[in-house]
């Protein structure tokens, strides 16, 4: 892997110019810069977009989810520093990046996994971000000039992030999800004003046929209705309000039983496009799953659904389900782009930005491929340690696994399975290798695909597009997640003349 990340300054590609000469933004600190390896959030503010960075995701969440296996060397930086940072850019270009708050150590706050600009009633303007923290307790914090920066301590206990906040209805709406996966339930909060008047949680607990349930990855406001998409075993929902504002027992159930495939666990993002509700799907940490009677989860790329005004969904992208379920809410059908899941890539674990921009809808993706060759010592002398997952057995399990996937056609119980899957652990290094990189794609019409990149832009330790934001000046921001180097920042200039 490379060590070196000091990028080339003006780099274009795909009519998109980089703007992070150095990736992870600190030039003086090579160490701090790698260690910004997610641009895991954006907003703006006067002359200025910001970005709210997670720092060393690899390093720490294998160290939490999986503590009996080693982390690469690559993941691991000279000096950990945890402790999340935010950086701004003038949108004309004419400064440098500048960094314009540090977390302290005792915030414990790895990230800031939203960020959002409001207005309160009372006319003040401000972004609010909000942390990801070690322990259960959900801060945020708060500037109105973009340099000085106050936290906001809520008092909120039920979980440890939130991967996202909404504006409905003149309210601000944000849903709190827990360190670990799982049966949680769906906390929902309200608020006019985070500084002054705090968070409302939503009572939610009442009838469950008649409430969202599971953590909520997504909110999002459409067709005058609030959205949540909640992660849950047995396939993702998708719910909405009755009514214009959400109230106990007054929800409906839209897309249920993760659309048709039991492995489309989590909602990962949302966009609105052309009168649709559109969701991409994801793997829960690219390999796991968040039933808690499993641990992980057979590869699938992710799969895109999309909901029209009347609440009938229909698969954009996505094959045979691997574990198919029957919805009560609609048939899975034929794919009407005539992609699979993934857009043809397994590595594509996560649909995880869908934003529209100019007329278009763009789509970017996490691949877990790069990350093979760095993991392959740790999981070799893992399987070496733990006999229950050796080599035999996780061939046993391939077998296994095809053979699932093969219900699908009586015909191909004709094949020689062990075969294909010695086959197939034989070439799996060599496939990955074509894959290094996030996918980028496009749609005029939400059916048809255009794909503007498969190597991250032209990076493959790019493995993550994570942030699209499109400024009101007309500009379309990228962020990237890049474990290796530090993350990068591309942006487009309007098309407008």
């Amino acid at each position: 892997m490379k060590e070196e990340n000091i990028s080339t300054d003006c780099m274009i590609s795909h009519g998109f110019k980089k703007i992070t000469p150095c990736n992870g933004f600190d030039v003086d600190n090579p160490d701090n810069a790698k260690q910004n390896n997610y641009a895991w959030s954006m907003a703006e503010m006067g002359d200025y977009i910001y970005v709210g960075t997670a720092r060393d995701i690899p390093y720490g969440a294998i160290q939490y989810y999986f503590p009996e296996m080693e982390v690469p060397d690559v993941f691991v930086p000279k000096h950990v520093d945890m402790n999340g940072e935010i950086w701004r850019y003038k949108k004309d270009g004419t400064g440098k990046w500048e960094r314009v708050y540090k977390a302290p150590q005792e915030l414990g706050t790895i990230g800031f996994r939203f960020m959002f600009t409001y207005t309160t009633p009372a006319g003040e303007t401000a972004i609010y971000a909000g942390c990801m923290t070690l322990v259960p307790n959900i801060i945020l914090i708060k500037s109105t000039d973009g340099m000085n920066w106050v936290t906001l301590y809520t008092g909120i206990t039920t979980g440890s992030s939130t991967r996202s906040v909404v504006e409905h209805g003149g309210k601000l709406y944000m849903a709190v999800l827990n360190q670990s996966p799982g049966l949680s339930k769906t906390y929902l909060y309200t608020s006019t004003d985070p500084e002054r008047d705090g968070w409302e949680l939503i009572d939610l607990d009442g009838d469950p046929e008649k409430n969202p349930r599971g953590g909520a990855d997504v909110l999002l406001s459409f067709n005058d209705h609030l959205y949540t998409a909640n992660e849950l075993p047995g396939g993702f929902e998708l719910w909405r309000t009755n009514r214009f504002l959400p109230e106990k027992d007054n929800w409906k159930l839209v897309v249920d039983k993760g659309a048709g495939d039991a492995l489309n666990e989590v909602a990962c993002s949302a966009g609105v496009f052309k009168d649709y509700l559109y969701i991409g799907t994801a793997i829960w940490a690219a390999v796991g799953t968040i039933d808690p009677k499993k641990r992980f989860a057979p590869p699938k790329g992710f799969d895109l659904i999309r909901v029209d005004c009347n609440d009938k969904w229909e698969l954009v992208a996505g094959g045979l389900p691997i574990a198919p379920t029957e919805p009560t809410t609609g048939n899975r059908g034929l794919a009407l782009s005539g992609q699979t899941s993934g857009f043809g890539d397994m590595t594509n674990a996560y649909c995880w930005q869908i934003q529209e921009y100019g007329g278009e809808l763009y789509l970017g993706t996490f691949s877990w491929s790069v990350i093979v060759p760095a993991m392959i010592p740790s999981v070799r002398k893992f399987a070496e340690e733990n006999s229950p997952y050796d080599i035999d057995n996780y061939m046993e399990a391939l077998v296994n696994y095809l053979k699932f996937v093969f219900q699908a056609d009586h015909f191909f119980n004709l094949f020689p399975v062990e075969l294909i899957a010695k086959r197939l652990l034989n070439s799996f290094f060599e496939l990955v290798q074509k894959t290094y990189g996030f996918d980028f794609w496009k749609t005029r019409d939400g059916v048809h695909w255009t794909r503007i990149s498969i190597d991250g832009l032209g990076n493959p330790y790019n493995y993550g597009l994570r942030m699209l934001f499109p400024s009101s000046d007309g500009r379309l921001y990228i962020g990237t997640a890049n474990p290796f180097e530090g993350c990068e920042v591309w942006v487009k200039e309007t098309d407008r003349k």
